[in-house]
């Protein structure tokens, strides 16, 4: 579920703020207050569905699960905005006009509301029956093949070796660089949920940066890794400073061979705050880096390093897959 939600969020995002590369015509005032409003609760979604558990939410929905209902959302809103994406690609390359169908996006913002206010009730039922099933999680379920966007085969296949199947020991940060909403998030968790990947690292921790980086956000990095390394953060962590959570950290990661995700990059200043923390052993750690900017993957990681995802491949055109991947 969390891949369907990180995708959209991506996609969100890209319409809101186009890369350079790919200019897509300014939303109106009214479509961008519907597209900031459907960001935000996107996020909110992403964030509980990372912090609570789905047996909670199988438990109480039954086979209407809430899970399966905010994977649906994801899906359809995927589906029209990914749609809205691509038109105004062609329609920008052959000059035409295109005009965002309101009743498609309401129907979209109708569903993730109805899916937020469902997830409000279980926290609130949640926080009173005091469970622990709030306890930050790293899935180790198998990646859906319904999330493996069409046509990155290779790009899993070439970025699994890099990660498990290299006799290098030195620790390696491999930048995955792309256009905003093209699925790097989306690679990056395959791979972090990739069952051989999971048994080849003594442990995992993934975060995500986001554009709005600052000395606070820093906190928030430090404690979504150390929640995938040691588990949930107790009362005493979370009134700690960021040099002592660092510390923590850098303790929990000695000896360890581990991946390391670092999700949404938009400069360098987060990776010159966080670099320090992951200890060099010389023993096959690994750390992603997923980033929009060219000079935020030439900075955390050489240029050799970098795996470069692209709109289409030659050998995806024509194919019927990748077609309906981003028209339906």
């Amino acid at each position: 579920m969390a891949y369907n939600l990180e995708s959209l969020v991506q996609i969100l995002d890209q319409i809101l703020n186009p890369d350079h590369h790919h200019p897509l015509r300014v939303l109106d005032s009214d479509k961008k207050q519907q597209i900031e409003s459907l960001l935000q609760k996107a996020r909110f979604l992403t964030d509980f569905s990372e912090n609570y558990s789905s047996a909670v939410t199988s438990a109480v929905y039954g086979k209407q699960s809430l899970e399966s209902r905010i994977r649906d959302a994801a899906h359809d809103a995927e589906d029209v905005l990914e749609s809205h994406l691509v038109k105004q690609i062609l329609s920008c390359w052959e000059g035409e006009s295109f005009i965002f169908s309101p009743p498609d996006l309401e129907k979209v913002i109708e569903e993730v509301d109805a899916a937020k206010e469902e997830m409000m009730t279980i926290m609130d039922n949640n926080q009173k029956a005091d469970t622990s099933s709030a306890a930050v999680s790293s899935s180790r379920q198998e990646p859906n093949p319904k999330n493996i966007i069409v046509g990155v085969g290779e790009d899993l296949i070439e970025l699994k070796d890099r990660l498990i199947g290299q006799p290098s020991k030195a620790l390696q940060v491999i930048p995955i660089v792309g256009m905003g909403g093209i699925g790097k998030t989306t690679l990056a968790r395959n791979l972090y949920d990739d069952p051989s990947v999971i048994s080849h690292f003594d442990t995992r921790a993934w975060a995500t940066i986001s554009q709005d980086y600052n000395k606070q956000k820093l906190r928030d990095v430090l404690l979504s890794l150390l929640g995938c390394v040691i588990g949930k953060p107790d009362d005493e962590m979370l009134e700690e400073t960021s040099d002592k959570l660092a510390l923590r950290l850098y303790q929990a990661l000695i000896g360890r061979r581990y991946l390391i995700v670092l999700d949404d990059m938009w400069d360098v200043k987060p990776w010159d705050d966080t670099r320090r923390f992951f200890p060099d052993e010389n023993n096959g750690s690994r750390i992603i880096v997923t980033t929009r900017e060219s000079n935020v993957a030439n900075y955390t990681g050489s240029e050799s390093s970098h795996h470069q995802m692209n709109l289409l491949k030659d050998d995806d055109i024509g194919s019927v897959e990748v077609v309906v991947s981003f028209l339906y």
